[in-house]
Parts: structure tokens; sequence; C-alpha cells
């Protein structure tokens, strides 16, 4: 079994099909499905998504950072109620995108911070975003993160990177299509990271895994990025199987959650 521990199946481009997009992943053997939300629209549709498959799919609740003008009192009032239901696993995705700044880098590292303590108040996981950031990324968590728990989720980054997030003991770096990708210093990151500290994931709908030619990601695809962390740590694939579904149920609690649902 595998887990995908950040997959968008939420979105607009699942609407057609996204029953038989779920009914392949789970026949193909993943096992259980992370959906984070990217603004309180997209939240409260994981939550629905994970109420209509209970004990397969789990939710996050947070906004982005593309999304971080949005953010206010009446929103973060409105993502703590939502974070109560069993559903939920996490406070998530949210962080810092300086790449396409779509939100100013002051309002960006405000809803960070913010995002922060509503996971420390909601005593769940962190599911970080981080593009052209991760210096501010480091400096907020140093400043407001200490003993909280989560994952740089879809990590991009190279070795001095990855071990600065690793040096926060509560989280995880999860690799995602872009580590079967030339060019990047991501199987190093692979070849460093500690086995019970990571997870594997889609990010669907974007970012397909090679050697698929695929428009779009799906959940079922996450087994590439897995074969490939295999064969980066000389493993079989159901070793690394049995290992980021360990960590995955462990970050999020997904055992205790089925049981709740």
């Amino acid at each position: 079994m595998l887990v995908d521990s950040h997959a968008h199946v939420d979105a607009p481009r699942f609407k057609k099909d996204r029953d038989a997009v779920l009914r392949a992943a789970f026949a193909g053997g993943i096992g259980y499905i992370v959906d984070p939300g990217c603004d309180l629209e997209s939240s409260r549709a994981a939550i629905a998504l994970a109420q209509s498959y209970p004990g397969q799919i789990f939710a996050a609740v947070g906004v982005h950072p593309h999304e971080a003008t949005s953010y206010n009192e009446e929103v973060e009032a409105q993502l703590r109620s939502l974070a109560r239901a069993p559903e939920v696993v996490a406070i998530g995705e949210f962080g810092l995108d300086y790449f396409r700044m779509l939100s100013p880098r002051d309002v960006q590292r405000a809803v960070f911070c913010a995002h922060l303590e509503l996971a420390r108040s909601c005593n769940l996981p962190c599911i970080i975003h981080v593009r052209d950031a991760h210096e501010d990324v480091i400096e907020l968590l140093r400043a407001h993160g200490r003993g909280l728990r989560g994952v740089f989720h879809c990590f991009s980054g190279d070795v001095a990177q990855a071990e600065e997030c690793l040096s926060f003991e509560g989280f995880m770096l999860s690799f995602a299509g872009p580590l079967t990708r030339p060019g990047n210093a991501l199987p190093a990151v692979a070849s460093m990271v500690p086995l019970d500290r990571v997870l594997v994931e889609t990010d669907s709908p974007y970012l397909v895994p090679l050697p698929l030619r695929a428009r779009r990601n799906e959940p079922l695809f996450v087994k590439h990025v897995a074969q490939k962390l295999a064969e980066i740590r000389g493993l079989t694939l159901d070793e690394i199987a049995q290992i980021t579904t360990a960590n995955a149920t462990r970050l999020f609690g997904l055992g205790e959650r089925h049981e709740a649902v």
C-alpha cells in the first residue's frame, strides 16, 4: 500500500471523472490520500470529499500563499472551525512562494505565522509550501514553529536546504514528480534524508512523474515517485511503500482518524 500524502483531487480538473480516478487509485494500491485546501472554498471541498470516502481520503485546511491576501480574522475562524472535523488531519497547505509573488511578501509572512499558530492551537501537523523562499521559511519556523510537526511538501531544494529543514525534529520531506526528472539536486537529497522522515506525493493534478506523458497527474501515479525513491535508496518498491506509509500514518494520525470517521 502507498499513501499519496498530497493530492488536490477536489480540483476542477477532476470534475468530470473524479470518482473513476479515485477508484483506479484505490484499486491500484493507494491506501490513503491527503487532500489539502488552498483557500476556504477548497478546504471545505476537501472535507466534503473525505466524507464521501471515509477512511480513504483525509483533508487539510489552509490558505496557499498565492491566496494570502484573502486571509483575515473571519477566514481564520472558519478554518479553526473546519479543523475540528474528524476528517481533517493537518493545517495546509500554507507557506511562502516568492516565485510567482501573487501576494505581497509581508502578507505572505504574516499569514504563514498565523497558520503556525493555528496548527499549534489545533494540535495538527503543518503542510508547508516553499518556493524560492527557503531562507524566510527557516527564519519564521525558528522564531514561531518550535515544537510543531509537519511536512515540507514537494521538496525542491538542495542538500544544505534539506538539512536545515530536517533540523526541525517534527518535520518530514515529501518528494513528488520532480524527483523523477533530471537536472536537480533531489536525488542527492533523497539519498541522505532519514527513512523515517520521508513521504511521497503527487501534488495532483500537477507535476506528472516520468516516464509518464499524461497531461494530468493522478494519485495512482505516486507509485512512480516511490519507485524512483526505492531505486535511489537501493530498496524495493514494497519496502519504500511500507516505510512511507508508516511515516504518513504516524505524522497525520491516519489510523486514529480512520477510527474516528
